[in-house]
């Protein structure tokens, strides 16, 4: 299969799910063509125009303010992947609500619930996509030295900091980071125990945990979202309160952190690798070529209808510098047009 994917890649740097689901699509024998669409945001019409349109499906993730235009200048089958939580990014509504697309992947089963709830698309046409993690990049580091009694890495937001302050207070030799890539997987190793603080009062199953068991380091979590594939107890230890993690905290640094340890990164490897998610995107485009009509006779992109969006575009592009002479544009534009 060969997918047109549009996603950030580019100004991510290398760096990102986008980077890892990509390599998973190759290691799995699928070709893709890669479009960074914040990096493009004003020449967008040119990269869809120069596309040879030798490609069977679509997939945008993430996909705030992406000219819908775009989307509906193509005529194979098209998903939108909403990385974040339907609750706090609302620039994902418009793609919901856009028609543009066969199928959704969303985060969480409460995402799908708001976008049904909100009537944009039909529950069967909805999915839940995990996060996961890259074994090039997260991996466990055999002999290396357990200097580190108690890691936090992340940002540091109020409510992440009360809790991590409560448990400095409490007397626990507790190391905070905010890193990424080989540096995180450094300190995820040197760990003893590794702690998993959800930013705001919401679960959440963060990509954290999925990275941090794919090091096979011992994960201590607040309780997660109803999508978390672990078992607490088996592949991590869950706590409900800052009293409740401080208890584990104590308990395991005097334990045996082996088993759960091993446990969580069997499970993690053997399911949750981007290779993985990778497979689950192919397995939906094949279900949605395989169910939808093919589209005889229409070309993969309508180059009439892209080249229309051209106007847009430029005026988008004078509107990111003069701000007040996009608007005015942009109201002659529609006087114009209502003639």
């Amino acid at each position: 299969m060969k997918l047109l994917y549009i996603n950030v890649i580019e100004m991510n740097a290398g760096w990102g799910a986008e980077e890892f689901v990509n390599r998973g699509f190759h290691e799995n024998g699928d070709q893709t063509i890669t479009l960074d669409f914040r990096k493009h945001r004003y020449n967008l019409v040119h990269k869809f125009l120069s596309l040879s349109g030798d490609f069977d499906a679509l997939l945008l993730q993430r996909g705030d303010n992406f000219p819908i235009p775009l989307l509906r200048a193509t005529s194979v089958p098209k998903i939108f992947w909403a990385t974040e939580l339907v609750s706090r990014n609302r620039d994902q509504d418009r793609n919901f609500r856009s028609g543009g697309f066969d199928f959704a992947f969303l985060r969480t089963p409460q995402c799908i619930d708001a976008v049904v709830n909100n009537k944009w698309m039909p529950r069967d046409r909805l999915g839940v996509m995990l996060s996961g993690f890259d074994p090039a990049v997260q991996k466990k580091q055999p002999g290396v030295v357990k200097d580190i009694d108690v890691l936090f890495v992340g940002s540091i937001l109020p409510r992440r900091r009360r809790w991590l302050d409560y448990l400095k207070n409490k007397g626990v030799n507790l190391t905070e980071a905010k890193a990424f890539g080989p540096r995180m997987t450094d300190l995820v190793n040197r760990a003893r125990i590794v702690l998993n603080i959800h930013a705001e009062d919401y679960t959440d199953t963060e990509t954290r945990v999925f990275e941090v068991l794919g090091c096979g380091a011992f994960l201590i979590s607040e309780t997660l979202s109803a999508e978390n594939p672990f078992t607490p107890g088996l592949h991590y230890v869950e706590v409900a309160t800052v009293d409740e993690m401080y208890s584990a905290i104590e308990s395991y640094l005097k334990n045996d952190r082996t088993p759960i340890a091993e446990a969580g990164y069997r499970e993690a490897l053997e399911k949750h690798t981007y290779r993985h998610r990778a497979l689950q995107f192919r397995e939906q485009f094949q279900t949605l070529i395989d169910r939808i009509p093919a589209r005889v006779g229409l070309p993969v992109i309508d180059k009439v209808q892209v080249r229309r969006y051209r106007v847009i575009e430029v005026l988008k592009s004078v509107g990111s510098v003069f701000p007040a002479t996009f608007f005015r544009l942009k109201a002659l534009l529609k006087k114009i047009l209502r003639k």
